[in-house]
């Protein structure tokens, strides 16, 4: 009874409501006005979740308070203030609020409530259950050009501008429930390595297939070149680990290679390595030639504004380019909003994130979500190269920078736990471990329970020695 409860206990802690809640209503496409104020479905999550997910980081709910932490809060509050130097206090007051809100909250939600691989798990498959759903809909839309989920949520409260584009590869863009068809594809394509390595973790390869399949398919239907770029880099990343798994530094080399593929490109092109990269990697090429010319003149006006940058003014450019409203660029935008130190702010967590994260010794389910979140994230950032992320998408990139964090105070026990699929021999043998078995004195030694495998093994008895330690933990970039 004492080991049920406590399974039962820790199942309820690893599966906290508001990780549902949040990741259902970045999809929502409604919005409504209260005093003036636009508020929408994620909106209303991260007031309700605002002070207990501060006040968890602040307590150590959500471990230890990390540098990155610091690094999202300056961000936040150094944009806020170029926002202020560029526009005045009293004309933004209500933008710059809700933007620490949808900047700071995400994040620390996702600090707070996402501390084990069980929640983390979680969080991906709920991610991913969203996905599931709205890819029937996404596919009639590609198809017939019809909104329906727009429609519906439309009859009753207002919803997001709809979008219609000329068809690609002989289909519509699909654009569900999202701001644009873009930000559709970009949301769901994180969840591609995030299923193949958490939700496929010790499934079969059929499988496994047949669960990114599903992720594939609904990003398909944006017909966006951010989002196909994203999973096409997902899935080389993944082939590339795949391939290489023998070679101790695959990542160190990887890294090296790319750095002079780039060097090269600089050095032998008359063209910079954007311009290349904007050509070749776009569905349409006027689509390229846009992108080229609003980051060259958004460019200019960085380098003419570095500290607090333009805040939300419209950026310099010649007459024939007024109609190119936007920069769909979201580091450039970051750049050009709030100057460097804004953007080195954000990057900079972006890195300790990786660094941190990867430089961990962690073997089995925990390593696998580490690679799979890694691989996602890097995979956002990039796309987020050719398309500026704003509403849902941006509280969701905050929220997927913060729920990697946990993997900081990882260890290997947790590897132990989750919906790891038991062996036929593993039933007829006692399983040992590398920890030592800690036993309460006051109950019998049958009794007691690994923490790790949420209360489903029994422990080894007290006169059980572990066999000696052969398999090593190992770096991502071993």
């Amino acid at each position: 009874m004492i080991a049920v409860s406590s399974a039962k206990t820790r199942e309820q802690v690893a599966k906290p409501l508001v990780l549902m809640l949040l990741v259902i209503s970045f999809a929502m496409p409604f919005y409504f006005f209260l005093g003036g104020l636009k508020l929408n479905g994620y909106r209303v999550i991260l007031l309700l979740y605002m002070f207990p997910a501060v006040f968890g980081w602040l307590s150590g709910k959500a471990g230890k308070i990390r540098a990155v932490d610091f690094l999202v809060i300056g961000f936040a509050f150094w944009a806020s203030l170029t926002l202020a130097v560029n526009h005045g206090i009293q004309e933004l007051w209500q933008f710059i609020g809700m933007f620490i809100i949808e900047t700071l909250t995400p994040y620390f939600i996702a600090r707070t409530y996402i501390r084990n691989l069980d929640s983390f798990r979680f969080f991906v498959k709920c991610l991913f259950i969203l996905i599931m759903v709205l890819l029937p809909f996404a596919a009639y839309e590609a198809v017939t050009g019809k909104m329906p989920l727009l429609n519906l949520f439309g009859k009753v409260m207002s919803v997001y501008q709809k979008w219609y584009f000329p068809p690609r590869l002989g289909l519509l863009r699909a654009q569900t429930t999202m701001p644009h068809p873009i930000l559709f594809g970009v949301f769901c394509a994180p969840a591609f390595a995030l299923t193949w390595y958490v939700l496929g973790w010790n499934k079969p390869f059929n499988k496994k297939v047949g669960l990114v399949s599903i992720v594939g398919g609904t990003v398909f239907c944006s017909l966006s070149s951010g989002a196909f770029m994203n999973v096409i880099l997902q899935m080389m990343l993944m082939a590339w680990n795949r391939i290489f798994w023998f070679l101790k530094n695959r990542w160190k080399i990887l890294l090296y290679i790319f750095s002079f593929l780039y060097f090269v490109g600089e050095v032998s092109s008359n063209r910079t390595m954007f311009q290349i990269f904007a050509t070749h990697f776009t569905l349409t090429p006027g689509t390229a030639f846009t992108r080229i010319n609003i980051f060259t003149f958004a460019s200019d006006d960085v380098l003419q504004n570095p500290l607090f940058g333009i805040g939300l003014n419209d950026y310099t450019r010649p007459h024939w380019m007024a109609m190119l409203t936007t920069v769909d660029n979201f580091w450039l935008v970051i750049a050009l909003r709030h100057g460097f130190p804004g953007l080195f702010l954000l990057l900079g967590a972006v890195l300790v994130v990786f660094f941190q994260a990867g430089n961990r010794n962690l073997t089995g389910a925990v390593a696998d979500a580490r690679l799979g979140y890694l691989i996602a994230l890097l995979g956002l950032c990039v796309s987020a190269i050719t398309v500026h992320l704003w509403d849902s998408t941006f509280c969701f990139f905050m929220f997927l920078l913060g729920a990697g964090v946990w993997l900081f105070d990882a260890d290997d026990q947790e590897s132990q736990g989750g919906d790891s699929v038991q062996t036929p021999t593993e039933g007829r043998k006692l399983r040992y471990t590398r920890f030592p078995q800690i036993v309460p004195a006051e109950l019998p030694a049958r009794r007691a329970v690994r923490t790790g495998s949420a209360g489903r093994h029994p422990a080894p008895p007290r006169h059980s020695q572990s066999p000696p330690q052969t398999a090593q933990g190992r770096h991502l970039t071993g």
